[in-house]
C-alpha cells in the first residue's frame, strides 16, 4: 500500500477511534481489487458520522460492537468490498430513519 493511502486510512481510523494499524492491517490484504481502499474508508466514515454523530467513542464502539443486523461486528465486515458496501448501505438507511 501507497503511503498517501495508509496516511488516509490512518487518519480516518484516529477520526473513528479504532487503533491505526488495525485499519491498515485490514486495508493491506489483497481483497480490494481495483477499489481505491482508501476511498472506502473515507466512504464510511462519512457513512458513520451521518449516522452516528461525531464523537469517536460511539464511532469506535458502533465498530467493535456485534450487530443483529450484520451477523457481526461491524469492523469484521470490513475485509471485502461486499462487506464495506454492506456496512455503508447499512448507515446510510440508518441515517434516514434516525432522523
Amino acid at each position: 500500500m501507497d503511503n498517501d493511502k495508509e496516511r488516509v486510512i490512518r487518519s480516518v481510523a484516529e477520526e473513528l477511534g479504532v487503533a491505526g494499524d488495525k485499519l491498515v492491517e485490514i486495508a493491506s490484504s489483497n481483497r480490494y481489487p481495483g477499489e481505491d481502499v482508501a476511498q472506502l474508508f473515507q466512504k464510511l466514515r462519512h457513512s458513520m458520522v451521518a449516522a452516528i454523530g461525531d464523537d469517536r467513542e460511539n464511532l469506535a464502539h458502533w465498530l467493535e460492537t456485534p450487530n443483529e443486523a450484520l451477523k457481526g461486528r461491524p469492523i469484521d465486515q470490513l475485509t471485502s468490498v461486499q462487506g464495506f458496501q454492506h456496512v455503508i448501505e447499512y448507515l446510510d438507511i440508518a441515517s434516514f430513519k434516525w432522523r
